[in-house]
């Protein structure tokens, strides 16, 4: 019995390394886990950001376009009136 207990003492410090080793890779784990979090998180900020950019520019496009056609059609009308 006592040997038994001996050997079991013995085998201690092997289980502690395996059980350290499980840690790690839990550690590890969690860590990838946290990263894709965060990469998804800055995929989807940057993907926001682009969303408004391309907005304001068409929103840009857009105001300037009826500009351009509003000069246009009042350009065309004057010419219309003198001629």
């Amino acid at each position: 019995m006592i040997l038994a207990a001996l050997k079991g003492l013995a085998a201690l410090p092997r289980i502690i390394d395996a059980i350290e080793g499980l840690q790690d890779i839990a550690t590890a784990q969690m860590a990838q886990k946290r990263m894709e979090n965060k990469n998804e998180e800055v995929e989807d900020i940057i993907a926001a950001a682009r969303a408004r950019r391309e907005q304001r520019v068409f929103d840009g496009e857009a105001a300037r376009f009826l500009r351009d056609s509003a000069k246009a059609s009042s350009r065309n009308g004057e010419r219309d009136i003198d001629e």
